[in-house]
This record gives structure tokens, C-alpha cells and sequence, in this order.
């Protein structure tokens, strides 16, 4: 199915803006302290076992049903198919992109208003203590996380107001660079540091014991989130890529890309920690709690301290322009209306479910869910149930009901793709990652009621 519809305009610019997406607070923010509380090095092995065979293949088919469906998440699936039926998996896939979003675009206030806080020297000199309370009434405002949540959503909507090439691909092209060299310098200043070598071990050296069902979890939520699989992302990317593109090749570039910086940032983060003596362990703190006044304490400390933030910002805007692009798509050409509007109604939906989010961490908020504030429960229940079960929906869609030849002609490049590997990865996306995604989203419901049947599998074993 063919249409006058926006393409990346090169290889590079392809890549640029996918992997844009998928190297985000994922995997600066999110995954060091993820790590850290699930056994280091053994979790990151575990990440990149899950990526390379379930996220992949999971990726490969939200691609093939962008690409030829030519439509955003919910007009790609009902194209796909022809049945309006499985447009409902677009829309569980849009709904993950807003619950993303929700406490995303909150997070990437914060690191804007760390990098000016970092300017005007705010971190020099100040205690662990003193970090805590200034974070802490940040967030607590309200008012501060919610006007710099604004403003990273009006760059967001200058961006995308731009349009596909000359927006999201140009931004792209400069910042992927730019987020690659910063985590490489950042990286390189902490060989320097005494406690490289204990940073390093930790996310190279494996630590079994750590490891329970819940690790498996976290590293399949982890993996689907970093490669924004299951939140319309790469459904409506994957509808702009061009047809002599590999999509293969593109996945998997992408993908390693995540893995890669994922390793970096620990290398960025992980030897500060060790040398303060600071647990790995801080959770999601780790970032706006911990590391201000480590890199305070640095050579070059003032320059290492904006860079990084400058380096959370950019990588917060690669993957909100992504999913918030989805969300256009999906208005613009449901409703038939012009970009401007749909990127309008985009915006507004967003503000109000990041407010909710901001003003849930206030105190005494009543904006609660299940006794959470509703930032923390966005973040556990898209990454837990939404991003896994679009997922699963999309990989049982093409592995077992799409025509063959489409597959085919979508995962071979129109048979540029030597035939061993498309019957590779169809083997595992009819029979292998709907098997794993099932049986995690069941030991996730089983874990609400406090069992866990991964770790009482393990033990089993053992």
C-alpha cells in the first residue's frame, strides 16, 4: 500500500532519528539504577539476551506493519489487515505512548532545569544532604517541574512543527553525534577516577545472586522501553522508511546502539559512584540526587556537571519527538485535519497528563493510584502491562496471521535479506517471544499477589 506519505530522506538520517528514539532516558537515566538494584553486569547480560531475541524480533514487526500499512498505529494495523478489529492494538499502543509521555516530559523538565543550575555553578560545594532537600523541594513545588515540563514540550511541538525531514531527521542527524560523544568523554574522565576499576566490575562482572524474577522483568521492561516498542513509536517511524532501507539492518543497528549506550552510561555514572562510596542501589535519585555533587568534585567538574544534563535533555527529546509524533500521525490523519491541529490536540493531552504527574509528587497530593503517586504508577504499569501486551499483540499479528509473502517482502528487503534470517526471526516471533512476553506478564500479575513464579522456576532448577 502506497502513498504520497513523509519518508526519512537517507540512511543515516534513518537510523538517526530511530535510534534517537530509542536512545533516551531509557538508557541514561533509567537503566543505571535499574541496574544497580538488579545484580549489575548480570542484569545488562540478561538486557542484552532479551533485546537481541524477543526485543528485535518484537521491533522487525512493528517496522513490517508500519511500512506497509503507510498509516499511523491504528491506520497501519486496520491497512495491515483489513479488519478494523486489530486497529485496537494501535490504539493500546497510542494509550502507552500518553502514559509514557505522562511522566517523561517531567523528567526532561528536570534535566532542563539542572543544566541551569549547573550554569550558574548551583551544585559547587554543596553536601549529599543539601542535594536531597534542593531536589526534594523542586519537586515538591509543583510549579517548577510543571513550567519546565512546559517548555520542553513547546521545543518538542517547534520540532515537530517542522515536520518529518526537516524536523525530526535534521534534529536528529545532530544529536545522536552529539549524545555519543558526550557519554565517550564523560566515560573517559572516570578512568581517571580510584573507583573506576569497582564501577567497571559492576557493569561487566556478573553478580547471579542478585538475580530473581524480578530482574527478568525489569530487563524485558527495560529493553521494550529503551527501543519504545509498544508505545506507536516505531509503527508510525517504521511508516517512513524508505522501501530500499533494510529493516533488519536498521534493527539491529539500532538496537545495539541501545545496548551500547546503555554500557557507556554505566561507565559515565557507576566509577563516580564507587569513588564516593555512594550504593549503586540510590534508585531513580541516582541521577538528580547523587551525581550533582560527585561531579562537583571532579576536575573539570563545572563542565562535566552541564554536559551531562545537556546530555539527559537531548536524550529526553530524541524519544519525545518519537512518541509524540505518533500521536500526530494518529490525529492528523484520523480526524483529516492539518498538522498545526493535530499536533495542538497532541500537545494538550500531554500538558494535562504531565501536570497530573507533576502535581502528584507534591505534598499531601491526592492524585493517587493504588497508594502510588500517579508519576510512579504511569511509569510501573506502562512499562509492566501496556509496552509488553502491544508487544505481543503486534509480534502474534505478523508471525502468525499476516500473509507470508508480506512478511517476507517487508523482513527480506524484497529478498535482499538472505531467506536463513527472515525464517529465523519468523520462528521467533511465532513461536519464542510470544511464549516469553506471555509468561512474564503472568509471573507480573502473579508478583501483584506476591508470588514470584520466575524465581520458584529458578529455584526449581537449582
Amino acid at each position: 500500500m502506497e502513498n504520497n506519505r513523509s519518508t526519512f530522506a537517507s540512511k543515516f538520517g534513518t537510523i538517526a532519528a530511530i535510534a534517537g528514539s530509542a536512545v533516551g532516558l531509557g538508557n541514561i537515566w533509567k537503566f543505571p539504577y535499574v541496574a544497580g538494584e538488579n545484580g549489575g553486569a548480570a542484569f545488562l547480560l540478561i538486557y542484552i539476551g532479551i533485546t537481541l531475541l524477543i526485543s528485535i524480533p518484537v521491533l522487525l514487526s512493528e517496522f513490517a506493519v508500519g511500512r506497509h500499512g503507510q498509516g499511523n498505529a491504528f491506520r497501519s494495523f486496520v491497512n495491515l489487515t483489513g479488519k478494523k478489529g486489530w486497529g485496537a492494538v494501535g490504539i493500546l499502543e497510542l494509550l502507552g505512548a500518553i502514559f509514557v509521555l505522562a511522566s517523561y516530559c517531567v523528567i526532561a523538565g528536570w534535566s532542563l532545569e539542572y543544566i541551569v543550575q549547573s550554569v550558574a555553578g548551583g551544585f559547587q560545594g554543596m553536601t549529599q544532604a543539601q542535594m536531597d532537600a534542593q531536589f526534594d523541594g523542586f519537586v515538591a513545588s509543583g510549579w517548577r517541574p510543571i513550567v519546565w515540563m512546559v517548555a520542553f514540550l513547546i521545543i518538542n511541538a517547534i520540532v515537530l512543527g517542522m515536520g518529518v525531514t526537516k524536523g525530526i531527521e535534521r534534529c536528529s542527524k545532530f544529536m545522536i553525534p552529539a549524545l555519543f560523544c558526550i557519554l565517550v568523554m564523560l566515560a573517559g574522565v572516570n578512568l581517571w577516577q580510584p573507583g573506576f576499576q569497582e564501577g567497571a566490575a559492576f557493569i561487566l562482572k556478573p553478580n547471579w545472586s542478585a538475580v530473581s524474577g524480578h530482574t527478568v522483568l525489569a530487563a524485558l521492561g527495560q529493553s521494550f522501553f529503551s527501543l519504545s516498542i509498544g508505545m506507536a513509536a516505531m509503527i508510525t517511524y517504521g511508516s517512513y522508511i524508505q522501501r530500499q532501507e533494510s529493516l533488519n539492518g536498521v534493527g539491529v543497528i539500532v538496537s545495539l546502539a541501545t545496548v551500547l549506550m546503555a554500557i557507556l552510561a554505566g561507565l559515565a555514572i557507576f566509577p563516580s559512584v564507587f569513588s564516593y562510596g555512594i550504593e549503586p542501589t540510590k534508585g531513580a535519585d541516582l541521577v538528580f540526587k547523587t551525581l550533582p555533587p560527585l561531579f562537583a568534585e571532579l576536575p573539570g567538574g563545572y563542565f562535566i556537571s552541564i554536559l551531562f544534563f545537556i546530555l539527559l535533555f537531548f536524550a529526553a527529546l530524541t524519544t519525545s519527538l518519537s512518541i509524540m509524533e505518533s500521536l500526530v500521525a494518529f490525529f492528523s490523519e484520523e480526524l483529516h485535519i492539518k498538522r498545526v491541529w493535530a499536533l495542538a490536540i497532541g500537545f494538550a493531552i500531554i500538558l494535562i497528563s504531565s501536570t497530573l504527574c507533576a502535581m502528584s509528587q507534591m505534598p499531601d497530593s491526592h492524585i493517587l493510584v493504588g497508594g502510588e503517586t500517579l508519576f510512579d504508577w504511569t511509569d510501573k504499569f506502562c512499562s509492566a502491562y501496556i509496552l509488553p501486551l502491544g508487544g505481543l499483540a503486534c509480534v502474534i499479528l505478523v508471525g502468525w496471521f499476516v500473509p507470508h509473502h508480506v512478511v517476507e517482502h517487508e523482513l527480506t528487503s524484497s529478498g535482499k535479506t538472505p531467506l536463513w534470517i527472515y525464517k529465523f526471526i519468523v520462528f521467533m516471533m511465532k513461536y519464542i517471544c510470544p511464549v516469553v512476553i506471555i509468561i512474564l506478564l503472568v509471573n507480573c500479575i502473579l508478583d501483584y499477589f506476591g508470588v514470584d513464579m520466575i524465581a520458584a522456576l529458578m529455584s526449581l532448577i537449582h
